[in-house]
């Protein structure tokens, strides 16, 4: 039984052999090549801008603190802070009674004096006819020359003349004790926000102490300062982008309102001032401001992606597709801003050039292009 088991297994491995070596072997397919996936640019002709940032704060464009011209004590406050008033509005007023009482002791001396004008001008009038016939009888002899001058005294101007000045500083005093009456009512000088109320009905209101503080903010300013190698890049009138984050995602649209021709004391910074419009009050004095300035541009030039160059052996180089096959360009480069590059040489304008993937190419590459 043994035996048979034996031949049966033999001639099962003799048979596995036979039809082993009559396969046939199939070759081997060849070897893909691996394709880097890629993100291209077509090279074009644009303009380039450099920008610098400054910062600064926002300022409203007038502020005014607003104390009194007389002390007194305050019967009555008209706003709260973020009112908008109007030049002229009234604020707050003062106690009058004291006012009105010096007014009317001013008009009783005003009165006296003019009074007194008019008797004195009566007195003077008759005194001068006296004189005529005083004088008569002086040239007759039939008086001495002490009655004559003193006729003469009687007769002048001159006591006219102080009872004038008299009115006249009865008048002025009247006068300001009418202006004091007006002071009594406390007016916005501009127009804009109360951004502060320093003051209670009730309370003593101090010459020496701001009460309110009003700001206008339809326009506001930004005082910042600029270097030196830019001075000469700027002028006034010039469009600026300013970025106010706490206020708005887009940037608004400033102007250079004014710029120092000399730097700050012992620095080599130049002052510089930027108004911007705010008509609708989104921008609130305080405020963090980043200024862009352009400080060169130019036009009509070839401009890549700042990232699609790269170092390779100390050199600039950019990586250019051509039938899914990449090729290596030298280049020379020019204004930088960051984000785009000026070639100077080295691409020509609707080059496909590599923007994503560069890093992984070699002189030849395969690649795929992703859209």
């Amino acid at each position: 039984m043994n035996k048979k088991i034996t031949l049966l297994i033999s001639a099962i491995l003799c048979i596995t052999l036979f039809f082993t070596g009559c396969t046939k072997k199939e070759p081997v397919a060849a070897k893909e090549e691996k394709l880097v996936t890629v993100k291209t640019f077509n090279a074009q002709k644009k303009s380039i801008v450099l920008k610098t940032t400054l910062s600064g704060k926002i300022k409203p464009i007038e502020e005014s603190s607003i104390t009194p011209k007389i002390p007194g004590k305050v019967t009555k406050v008209y706003v709260e802070i973020g009112n908008k008033v109007q030049r002229g509005d009234v604020l707050f007023e003062l106690d009058k009674e004291d006012v009105i009482n010096s007014i009317k002791q001013a008009e009783s001396a005003y009165k006296v004096a003019l009074a007194n004008l008019a008797h004195t001008q009566e007195q003077i009038d008759l005194a001068k006819k006296n004189f005529e016939r005083t004088k008569n009888l002086y040239e007759e002899g039939a008086i001495s020359l002490q009655q004559y001058e003193q006729a003469e005294l009687s007769s002048s101007d001159t006591n006219l003349q102080v009872i004038k000045a008299q009115i006249d500083q009865a008048k002025v005093a009247l006068d300001t004790a009418n202006s004091r009456l007006v002071d009594c009512s406390i007016t916005a000088p501009i127009s804009g926000f109360i951004t502060s109320v320093d003051i209670n009905e009730g309370e003593m209101a101090s010459v020496g102490s701001p009460a309110l503080t009003i700001a206008n903010i339809n326009t506001v300013t930004i005082e910042t300062n600029i270097s030196e190698n830019m001075i000469n890049k700027v002028h006034l009138g010039d469009s600026v982008d300013i970025f106010i984050k706490s206020a708005s995602e887009k940037p608004f649209s400033g102007k250079i309102s004014a710029l120092s021709p000399a730097p700050n004391k012992n620095e080599l910074t130049y002052p510089l001032k930027i108004s911007l419009e705010n008509k609708d009050a989104l921008i609130k004095a305080g405020m963090f401001a980043e200024i862009h300035i352009v400080s060169e541009k130019k036009d009509n030039i070839i401009a890549i992606p700042s990232d699609a160059v790269i170092t390779k052996e100390g050199k600039q180089v950019v990586f250019v597709v051509n039938k899914n096959t990449s090729k290596s360009k030298e280049v020379s480069l020019g204004l930088d801003n960051g984000k785009e590059v000026e070639i100077i040489k080295g691409l020509n304008e609707g080059d496909v050039i590599v923007t994503k993937g560069q890093n992984y190419l070699d002189e030849g590459s395969k690649v795929k292009i992703k859209k």
